[in-house]
């Protein structure tokens, strides 16, 4: 069977997205605006609101599109028969796209701009509630249902992975005190983070089957 044949109009809005973080991360949000975005992609300012409708349209847009990527790395493990190795892949994966030069700076321009305006943090966290954290929180229920690991509250267990995952690197990377890890230091990290969880978690399991 022949591949379909590409949408013109998504991938003309694949194009604004791709200029749009170019913009965004080279002047940051307050800097950037409609008319710059329009005269990098080369077209008019009308072809460009007949797809956003505005600067924060377009920024929650590459946001959104962020967050779904995270989900539908947790999505593709769910109902894992090896709870250890997913969380490892996923981890991985997760971080080093959050540590990256790419998620950092979509970090700091939140960071940057949430004072000016307090929307944009929320519709920050709204992205990442909706995609992100709901399939992080799909994977973790379905190991509990399984026996694999014991969680009386999987909004709290979703809490303690992430931050145990992201820790001092993250913190460190939006700081800019330092580069983006080595894949030797992100695996380390990884490693040790998930045997944290998987300990305390695991002690919990093995505690309720004892009963």
């Amino acid at each position: 069977m022949d591949a379909p044949a590409p949408n013109f109009r998504d991938q003309r809005r694949e194009r604004i997205l791709q200029v749009a973080r170019e913009v965004f991360f080279e002047v940051g949000y307050a800097g950037a605006s409609m008319s710059t975005i329009s005269s990098r992609l080369g077209g008019s300012k009308a072809t460009l609101y007949a797809y956003f409708s505005s600067k924060e349209e377009l920024f929650g847009a590459i946001v959104r599109e962020s967050c779904q990527a995270m989900a539908d790395v947790f999505e593709a493990h769910i109902g894992t028969d090896d709870l250890r190795q997913s969380l490892t892949v996923v981890a991985r994966q997760m971080v080093g796209m959050i540590v990256s030069e790419w998620g950092t700076n979509i970090m700091q321009l939140v960071i940057e701009e949430g004072r000016r305006n307090p929307n944009l943090p929320q519709m920050f966290q709204e992205a990442i509630e909706s995609n992100g954290r709901r399939a992080m929180r799909a994977l973790l229920t379905t190991a509990h249902d399984r026996g694999q690991i014991a969680i009386p509250d999987v909004d709290e267990a979703a809490v303690i992975l992430k931050s145990l995952i992201f820790g001092d690197l993250h913190f460190k990377r939006v700081l800019n005190l330092a580069p983006p890890p080595s894949e030797a230091q992100l695996h380390h990290h990884i490693d040790v983070a998930i045997d944290v969880f998987l300990t305390y978690f695991a002690c919990k399991a093995d505690a309720v089957k004892s009963v």
